[in-house]
């Protein structure tokens, strides 16, 4: 608007004769103004949703992956619980596993029938890779130490 203002102090001091080159700036900065107007209205849209997580993202602690990358799913486990709360996954999904053990002693996660089984020792993080079954369902996934379960130290693997 300052720009608006010096064009009509220069019209005013030029006796009120608007010359072609006074309208084509005009022109060219409320061309500007509207530029700016919409890129501040996209910018403040497109930051809202990008500060907004998906429920998967939130509920599994995984990052959306392309078709040829596996999703990674993060899950901390100490005594005696794992940091996420339900993992939801699509049937045949490859999975990258990154497991972090922040206990004092050893964890892991289990089920059998899944073939899903990875010990890690205090203080160290494993991977796993693993490809999600084509049968859809909740599946419990088990810290399979003595007492671990019993404590909680479950949790709900989604397969949709």
């Amino acid at each position: 608007m300052c720009l608006l203002s010096l064009i009509v102090k220069n019209y005013i001091l030029q006796g009120g004769f608007i010359v072609k080159k006074g309208i084509a700036l005009l022109s060219t900065c409320l061309v500007i103004t509207g530029i700016i107007s919409a890129c501040s209205a996209q910018s403040t849209s497109s930051s809202s949703q990008a500060s907004s997580p998906t429920t998967q993202a939130a509920t599994s602690n995984s990052q959306t992956s392309t078709s040829d990358q596996p999703t990674e799913v993060k899950i901390d486990m100490n005594e005696f619980s794992y940091s996420t709360g339900d993992i939801k996954v699509k049937a045949g999904e490859k999975i990258h596993f990154v497991l972090t053990n922040s206990g004092k002693v050893e964890h892991d996660i289990n089920n059998d029938e899944l073939k899903l089984d990875k010990d890690v020792q205090p203080g160290k993080t494993e991977t796993l890779d693993w490809t999600a079954p084509s049968k859809t369902g909740t599946y419990q996934i088990i810290c399979d130490k003595p007492g671990h379960k019993e404590k909680g130290m479950t949790l709900n693997l989604i397969v949709e």
